[in-house]
């Protein structure tokens, strides 16, 4: 066996790429060159893009441009109050890289997401980890897009209906107009008009204050011989 067959990764073995971490400081981090990762892999990528990020299938970004631009899409997507700027560019610097995965990873956590990543494990492409992270984000920004469609074809139908309506709808528009303003006149005719006001106190007894109001508004109670 040669050397370089030898050093050659084995099927299923790990290799360490040195990532920059916040402080600065170069550290290992673990990527699973095996079938499994390179199955995730393809898996989050046909995730990403059913899910409608199409950039995902373009040959000319890096496997971390496709990855952390898609996560950034699918957060963006489900339209939640987190207070961080997510603001994704192609080629990034290290600097950038390692703020915007340590972002991303503060976010997860406020969007009650179930599973958990360390920023490395991005930077690194362990996408054995990212990708329950990539499912449960994809998932939650089509159920997101789901109610925002459904809220928005509701008040595109009820703008249409307000500014196109139907004949039928026209037609049933004017009637209640026009009985709502025949019960409003009826309403003026018989309301109640006050003819007499009490002047003293009001009686102790219940019965007899009630007689005393129907009388101030003209009737008459009748009394039993």
């Amino acid at each position: 066996m040669s050397l370089a067959e030898a050093l050659k990764p084995k099927h299923g073995s790990k290799h360490l790429s040195m990532i920059v971490n916040a402080e600065g400081k170069v550290v290992q981090a673990e990527k699973r060159e095996d079938e499994e990762q390179a199955v995730k892999q393809q898996e989050i990528i046909d995730l990403l893009f059913a899910a409608g990020y199409f950039r995902a299938r373009i040959k000319g970004l890096s496997a971390f441009d496709k990855i952390v631009g898609g996560m950034t899409w699918c957060i963006d997507s489900c339209d939640v109050d987190i207070d961080v700027d997510l603001l994704f560019q192609e080629n990034l610097t290290i600097g950038q890289r390692i703020a915007l995965t340590e972002k991303i990873v503060a976010v997860l956590p406020k969007m009650k997401c179930p599973h958990r990543i360390e920023p490395h494990q991005i930077q690194g492409l362990d996408f054995i980890h990212i990708y329950p992270v990539i499912q449960w984000l994809v998932k939650h920004s089509m159920e997101r897009r789901k109610e925002m469609g459904d809220y928005f074809r509701a008040y595109a139908v009820k703008q249409f209906d307000k500014m196109h309506p139907l004949p039928e709808i026209e037609a049933a528009i004017a009637f209640r107009q026009k009985a709502g303003a025949n019960i409003r006149n009826v309403q003026d005719k018989y309301r109640p008009q006050r003819v007499f006001r009490r002047t003293g106190q009001p009686p102790a007894d219940t019965q007899a204050r009630v007689e005393s109001t129907l009388f101030e508004y003209g009737y008459v109670p009748s009394v039993s011989i």
